[in-house]
């Protein structure tokens, strides 16, 4: 029988600054083993924000993951891949420019940003998984030439998921622009006419140009007008479904929430593949906001914060993140983002695929004593 994967956590007070949240990280990280786990060029993957939001983990913390990192004889560098729709993080240029104003440029982090998906994302290679869904995924090219990994994940609600964190980190996060397109492919919005007002509120928010507000053509919304999605131009990003304040965007989440999931976790798969025991998982469950990142908005965290966890298991560490919030919460992070999702698709399906463990033994660790500081999470 196999060993039960471990999870590392160090709780954290609520709304803790920057400088505990570094000292929590240091303890997860020596206490999950993680120094033995990187070696070479290690790509230290997190996520560093879209203009107009701050929820992301900070340059102070990434920076003491960085120095860890280091000091196990690894040459550490920051990265991430492009997205789907415009904006400042479609190609590696904008997307460099926007990690420099969020505060994670080399001197004060210690690593440069060096995406690993090419220039507009198109930079890919094929990894042979035999999964439910792929054969084959596509995956970053440079993602899988590192020589090891730390991934550093923020815990969020997310619109089409349930939740995001490693797994979601990983399988979005290391795919290639149309490894990403194959993942969204099932995410499919319509408008409720009975419901959208066409205040075009949507529009704006649409980063392909999708949706346009009408006056003619049946069925009818209210005032004679509907907003229309063109299918054939839509990615699947719900943006839609996030700006939208009348509930008027429709998906059929029972099948097309579960295949996104469980597309994210067959990517995954396809990373893990080539970096089995050369990564290791940081996961903050802290300023666990509704939506993930990726939506650039300020926004108010749902639940008190957990702590820091760490392992090298990205199945164990997730279901081990889920659980701690629904114990401390008494509600699952979805029904506190998106009830009518089920988040625990992902883990089941990468449980089922090898991807991981759904089983851990969680290890509490002892946080480390750190000085008063004024910056914050959040």
């Amino acid at each position: 029988m196999s060993e039960i994967p471990k999870v590392h956590l160090v709780d954290v007070s609520d709304g803790a600054d920057a400088e505990a949240l570094a000292a929590a990280a240091r303890a997860a990280f020596d206490a999950a083993g993680l120094r033995a786990v990187v070696r070479g060029l290690c790509a230290v993957k997190g996520h560093f924000g879209e203009r107009g939001g701050s929820g992301f983990v900070p340059p102070p913390v990434v920076r003491a993951v960085v120095e860890l990192a280091r000091a196990a004889g690894a040459r550490p560098f920051l990265t991430d891949t492009s997205v789907l729709y415009g904006g400042s993080r479609s190609n590696a240029v904008d997307h460099a420019m926007l990690v420099h104003e969020h505060g994670f440029g080399i001197e004060a982090v210690g690593a440069p940003f060096v995406p690993v998906d090419g220039l507009v994302g198109a930079a890919e290679v094929e990894i042979e998984i035999g999964g439910v869904h792929n054969a084959r995924v596509r995956i970053a090219a440079d993602a899988v030439r590192a020589g090891s990994a730390i991934v550093m994940s923020h815990l969020t609600g997310h619109l089409g998921a349930g939740f995001g964190a490693a797994i979601k980190n990983l399988g979005m996060g290391f795919a290639a622009r149309r490894g990403k397109l194959r993942q969204h492919s099932a995410m499919r919005p319509e408008v409720d006419v009975s419901a959208c007002v066409a205040c075009g509120d949507c529009v704006p928010n649409c980063p392909t140009g999708a949706i346009s507000v009408r006056d003619r053509g049946r069925p009818r919304g209210r005032n004679g007008r509907v907003a229309r999605i063109d299918r054939g131009a839509c990615s699947g990003c719900g943006e839609c479904l996030a700006s939208c304040r009348q509930d008027a965007i429709r998906y059929d989440w029972g099948v097309e929430s579960r295949r996104l999931q469980e597309e994210m976790a067959e990517h995954a798969l396809g990373f893990m593949r080539r970096m089995a025991g050369r990564a290791g998982f940081l996961t903050f469950a802290t300023c666990i906001t509704k939506d993930c990142d990726c939506l650039g908005r300020q926004a108010r965290p749902i639940c008190a914060d957990v702590g820091v966890l760490a392992a090298v298991d990205p199945v164990a560490v997730d279901q081990a993140a889920v659980d701690l919030i629904r114990e401390r919460s008494g509600r699952t992070i979805e029904s506190m983002s998106y009830p009518r999702l089920d988040g625990s698709r992902q883990l089941a399906h990468a449980e089922r695929i090898g991807l991981g463990s759904r089983r851990y033994e969680l290890v509490r660790v002892a946080p480390r004593p750190v000085h008063p500081a004024a910056v914050e999470l959040c």
